[in-house]
C-alpha cells in the first residue's frame, strides 16, 4: 500500500526525469515508474518515441526480472546492461530501484540510450558502448516475443515477487509462503508444470511448494467449514 511519503518521493522524482533527458538529448529515454499501479507503472517519460512507450504504459516482463534481481540481491543500480526497444534499437540501459525509508521498493528510474548513433561512430563514442558490467538480462525494454503459456507463467510469477519484494526484507521462508499464496490465489498452480517452476525460481525442492499448497487449501477448507 502506498503512503503519502511514498507519493510524495515519486512526485519529486518527476522532474528528475526531465533534467536528465535534457541533458543526455533526445537519444536517452528517461522513465520513472511507480508501483502504486503496476498495470500503468510509467508516470513520467521523456523520448518515450524510443520504445514508443508513454505515461499508463506498463512494466515490461524483463523489467520486472531486472526489478527482481536487484530485490534479491539488494542493488542500487543494475547495468548498464544491453537492451533492445521492441522496435529492434540497440540500447544502453541503467535501472535504478527507489526505495522509500523502509526499504520498501515502491519505483524504479529506467534510462535507455539508443546506441544507433553510436555504432555508426563506434570509436568516437566508445565509452557508450561499452559495458561494465553484463548482467545477461534482457533489459527493461527488450524486445517481447509472442505471448505463450511460459511467457504468462513468467509475467505473473515476475509481477508476485515484485510485490513480495515490495514489503521489504522477509525471511527467506516468509518470503517464499508469501509468494506461494498470491500464486495460489492467482490460480497459478493450475497450469501445467507450474509447481516445478516455482520451485526451481524460488531455490526450493517441488515438496515445499507442495507442502504451502496444503497449508493454503487446509486453511481454505478450515474456512469454509467455519
Amino acid at each position: 500500500m502506498f503512503s503519502k511519503e511514498d507519493e510524495r518521493i515519486v512526485e519529486i522524482l518527476k522532474p528528475v526525469v526531465k533534467g536528465i533527458a535534457a541533458l543526455l538529448g533526445k537519444n536517452c529515454e528517461v522513465v520513472l515508474h511507480s508501483f502504486k499501479d503496476m498495470e500503468h507503472s510509467v508516470v513520467a517519460i521523456e523520448n518515450g518515441e524510443i520504445t514508443n512507450r508513454h505515461i499508463g504504459s506498463s512494466l515490461t516482463d524483463s523489467g520486472l526480472e531486472i526489478l527482481n534481481d536487484a530485490i534479491k540481491k539488494n542493488k542500487e543500480i543494475v547495468g548498464p546492461y544491453k537492451s533492445v526497444s521492441p522496435t529492434g534499437t540497440p540500447l544502453r540501459s541503467v535501472t535504478i530501484p527507489i526505495r522509500n525509508k523502509k526499504g520498501k521498493l515502491i519505483a524504479s528510474l529506467c534510462l535507455n540510450m539508443d546506441l544507433t548513433a553510436a555504432i555508426s561512430i563506434r570509436e568516437f563514442l566508445k565509452p557508450l558502448t561499452e559495458f561494465v558490467e553484463d548482467e545477461k538480462l534482457s533489459g527493461d525494454v527488450i524486445k517481447s516475443s509472442s505471448p505463450s503459456i511460459d511467457g504468462l507463467m513468467r509475467k505473473v510469477f515476475n509481477e508476485v515477487v515484485l510485490k513480495a519484494g515490495a514489503k521489504g526484507n522477509l525471511p527467506v521462508s516468509k518470503r517464499n509462503k508469501l509468494i506461494v499464496r498470491e500464486l495460489y490465489k492467482r490460480n497459478f498452480f493450475q497450469i501445467k508444470n507450474s509447481v516445478n517452476v516455482a520451485a526451481s525460481k524460488l531455490g526450493v525442492s517441488k515438496f515445499t511448494i507442495y507442502n504451502y499448497l496444503r497449508e493454503l487449501k487446509e486453511v481454505k477448507n478450515g474456512e469454509k467449514h467455519h
